[in-house]
């Protein structure tokens, strides 16, 4: 596992490689994880190039500057600059929670780039109804007023409450919760741990997709998709795939044990059904 970096037009993204060769694998993590989620698959997957990124604002990878947020869909800017600017054709997107969903957002927007999607703990887009978007609205706005700046606050981190903190409200484990959150740290000029992430992700959305716009777009997507669903996750694939099933050309899902970070517990299982996914003719 190397570091790995690449410059856009806005900054700079950073992430994690397994530095092999063959197929380009890009990896999208979760809301609020980084590249250090999707790491654990590298082993699994030698004989492609595996480049699991840092999202903006996560991670290592660049902050949006002053006066800017994190809409969901800003991700897609970034992932195809990336995309086109490697000349990557065929490439296979591998995404966990909102890295699944901006997988498949990308593929139905830029078909003729993506040659498989594999979406872990993620069936589309999350979508609400029409008539909530005044309080859509209100709500981002109110969330936004406290978080303008683009530092990412100095106030020192105790690593052992973070870590705990996070296992109480997700269902991951101390040992993989310390691995993603060390990646969203930094050190600061007294030698502190203070948080590198920016504080402005934990921020509303402006409005979310209504379930026709994320049908149209899940519908656009010309290549095969995987999802793998955990028996245990509050994500619930099991329930809402067979409703969506149809708006996939080709789909299948596969459910594992587990909760929502299942493909860290076992890695190997997963990335064996990955594999047997992406190189089926």
């Amino acid at each position: 596992m190397q570091a790995w970096q690449f410059a856009l037009s806005q900054g700079e993204l950073h992430g994690l490689t397994n530095s092999g060769k063959g197929p380009v694998i890009l990896g999208l993590h979760g809301f609020l994880d980084n590249a250090e989620s999707l790491a654990c698959l590298f082993p699994f997957f030698d004989n492609y190039q595996f480049i699991a990124i840092d999202l903006p604002g996560h991670g290592k990878s660049y902050h949006r500057p002053l006066g800017a947020h994190y809409h969901q869909l800003d991700f897609i800017q970034d992932i195809h600059e990336l995309v086109e600017a490697n000349n990557w054709q065929d490439v296979i997107l591998i995404g966990h929670s909102l890295g699944g969903i901006l997988a498949t957002i990308y593929a139905g927007v830029f078909p003729e780039r993506v040659a498989k999607v594999v979406s872990i703990d993620a069936c589309g887009p999350l979508t609400m109804e029409a008539d909530t978007s005044a309080s859509q609205v209100r709500e981002s706005v109110l969330s936004r007023l406290p978080k303008q700046s683009t530092g990412s606050g100095s106030r020192p981190v105790d690593i052992d409450a973070a870590v705990a903190a996070r296992c109480k409200i997700s269902d991951i484990n101390a040992e993989h919760a310390r691995a993603i959150i060390m990646r969203n740290i930094k050190c600061n000029d007294e030698g502190e741990f203070v948080w590198g992430s920016d504080p402005r992700l934990r921020t509303k959305s402006t409005l979310r997709l209504t379930e026709s716009q994320a049908q149209n777009l899940m519908e656009a997507i010309r290549c095969p998709v995987w999802f793998g669903g955990a028996t245990d996750s509050f994500k619930h694939l099991e329930t809402i795939y067979p409703k969506r099933k149809i708006w996939w050309k080709n789909s299948q899902i596969e459910l594992f044990s587990g909760g929502h970070h299942f493909h860290m517990i076992n890695p190997s299982a997963v990335s064996t059904a990955i594999r047997s996914f992406v190189e089926e003719m």
